[in-house]
């Protein structure tokens, strides 16, 4: 009997999918949608059931430069094809050094910068916090209303919104205070506080909120903050997870506001979806921190440090935070 070796074997649909989801998947863990993606390229997603969507989420602000970027992905090849993972703890490599290198450059104030490298956003801002308590020497953590800083304990206690984030999972992290966001329109009170601003390591926040609605911080408010850690020895982390790398309209959205961070948590947008966050700060807070102390498995891992560079390429080459002023307009 004669066979077809051309004909195509149909591969599992989006129902089939959810059947086998349902029994294999935790259901703690949801999606937005009901669709499962086979293609994406450019800001186009195929499913596989053939249909063709627009993406509006970009992976949650990951994929700033695009699905597939030929850039993007030959970088990766290359860089897989020499090693995939050595562990920079055990056996450090330049493409680690090199990101530090660039991203430190592109701090829009002055001063010696440098930087290490994460897995998620969440553990970006923890790390800042860590390095924030081994630079001051205090315990506190100064946060904003309807902020979102991550899912680990920490995180999560930093993190405004009660469902779906804490709803069930506490006792939450000693030490964290909220004040409200400064929005426009909402002035930053700092004078009637309910803590000891002499015992607060840090203050995290967002120049535009994400979970909150996406709604960016004044500039007077900012500086007020600014002002306000300065004159009391805390350190100002500005939290550029989901607003960093153009889609503001400049690189990092803090340049917009003339307020200098003393660290700054960078994640999402900053490897085209590989696992992959950073802190970058002043040296001399960034050393505070004894040899060991950060760090981890997977952190900076050399393929999707080279995504990232290939992804600063990318953004000065075709112009994207430019682009992001037009199509705002």
């Amino acid at each position: 009997m004669a066979v077809n070796i051309l004909t195509k074997i149909p591969g599992p649909n989006s129902l089939t999918l959810a059947k086998r989801r349902a029994k294999s998947v935790s259901k703690g863990h949801g999606s937005v949608c009901d669709v499962y993606i086979k293609e994406a390229n450019g800001s186009i997603l195929k499913d596989v059931d053939e249909n063709v969507f627009i993406d509006f989420t970009g992976g949650i602000g990951t994929m700033n430069v695009g699905h597939s970027h030929h850039q993007v992905t030959a970088a990766i090849k290359k860089q897989l094809d020499r090693y995939q993972h050595t562990c920079f703890t055990v056996a450090p490599y330049e493409g680690y050094i090199e990101l530090a290198e660039k991203l430190s450059d592109r701090m829009p104030t002055t001063g010696a910068w440098k930087a290490a490298f994460f897995n998620s956003g969440a553990e970006a801002v923890e790390n800042a916090v860590k390095i924030s308590r081994s630079y001051t020497g205090r315990p506190g953590v100064l946060v904003f209303s309807d902020a979102y800083h991550g899912r680990t304990l920490m995180t999560m206690t930093m993190t405004y919104k009660e469902d779906p984030y804490k709803k069930g999972f506490g006792p939450f992290a000693p030490e964290v205070h909220c004040l409200p966001y400064p929005a426009e329109g909402i002035e930053l009170d700092l004078n009637d506080i309910s803590f000891n601003p002499e015992h607060i390591a840090c203050a995290v926040i967002e120049p535009v909120i994400g979970e909150g609605g996406f709604i960016p911080a004044s500039k007077s408010g900012l500086i007020a903050l600014r002002k306000f850690c300065t004159k009391h020895g805390i350190v100002l982390v500005i939290d550029e997870v989901q607003t960093g790398f153009g889609r503001t309209g400049s690189f990092f959205a803090i340049e917009q506001f003339g307020v200098n961070p003393d660290l700054m948590t960078i994640a999402k947008s900053i490897a085209g979806g590989l696992p992959l966050s950073g802190v970058l700060g002043l040296g001399k807070i960034m050393d505070a921190v004894h040899v060991g102390g950060i760090g981890g498995t997977y952190s900076g891992n050399p393929l999707a440090c080279a995504a990232a560079l290939a992804i600063l390429d990318i953004m000065d080459q075709e112009k994207l935070p430019e682009r992001a002023i037009k199509i705002g307009k």
